[in-house]
């Protein structure tokens, strides 16, 4: 075990790849009741997997014998492995393609302790039987039909990801922009609300101002009405005496209240005549 060629390599690679997609895929399709093509390629493929079978590999080999070796070993490398890619592809591409947040135990939303123990099971899994079957499967094949397995494979695998590396950095773009969108739209609406606000507020204040003058008015009016009541009454009732002074003395007149004694004059001569 171990001493393959460099496309042997590749091909474990790809195998796990593609078996990791078909585990991930399933849980999700049950989970969401629907299928579900699980990962960031458009291929039936999760690099994470192949790449973290291919370092389990490695990492285990001077522990192969102990199975709770390889279980721990297996756990913190591809534990290790998945925070980082995680990691990068947020720095990326500005989104989570994975999220942990919701699970208990859990670190940034990358990794969780479910996800670790999920990963030291599928260690031990791997050693013990998963990887013997395709090791003697694939170490069966025809060198130059493995070689031309790889190729195809990874010329495949290297497309897809240019054409998902771009889709997903344009949907970094579109994400920025909308959020940029919404989040000027929510400003444009809260100045509009303070606006609508300050406006209500005025026409509040205005209808409070009119309804203070209508009322001051209706004071005044009343005040004048009394005022004029009381007025004409004391002229009516001004007595013989009084009126016998003014009618005595038409040419009377007063510095300071003549207007008013003009008033007197004119209405008793009035009402004589």
């Amino acid at each position: 075990m171990y001493n393959y060629s460099l496309f042997q390599w590749m091909m474990f690679f790809f195998v796990y790849c593609f078996f990791g997609w078909c585990i991930e895929s399933t849980i999700v399709s049950i989970s969401k009741r629907q299928p579900v093509n699980r990962g960031f390629l458009r291929i039936p493929m999760l690099p994470l997997y192949g790449t973290g079978a291919v370092l389990i590999l490695f990492l285990t080999i001077p522990v192969r014998e102990n199975i709770i070796a390889v279980y721990l070993v297996g756990l913190i490398g591809a534990t290790v492995l998945e925070y980082i890619t995680g990691m990068i592809m947020e720095s990326l591409f500005k989104m989570k393609y994975w999220d942990y947040s919701h699970h208990r135990f859990q670190l940034h939303g990358r990794i969780c302790l479910t996800s670790s123990l999920f990963w030291g099971v599928l260690s031990v899994a791997l050693m013990e039987s998963i990887h013997p079957p395709i090791e003697h499967w694939i170490l069966s094949l025809n060198q130059t039909v493995v070689s031309v397995g790889v190729c195809i494979t990874a010329c495949l695998m290297f497309a897809d990801t240019i054409v998902s590396a771009r889709a997903a950095l344009d949907l970094a773009k579109v994400l920025e922009h909308l959020s940029a969108a919404r989040e000027e739209i929510e400003r444009l609406g809260l100045q509009l609300d303070e606006l609508r606000e300050a406006a209500q507020q005025q026409i509040e204040d205005i209808r409070e101002g009119k309804d203070k003058l209508k009322e001051h008015m209706e004071e005044m009016k009343k005040q004048l009405s009394e005022l004029s009541t009381a007025r004409e009454s004391e002229i009516a009732h001004l007595g013989f005496f009084k009126s016998g002074l003014l009618k005595g003395h038409p040419t009377a007149y007063s510095k300071k209240f003549n207007l008013t004694l003009r008033e007197l004059k004119e209405r008793m001569y009035t009402k004589k005549r």
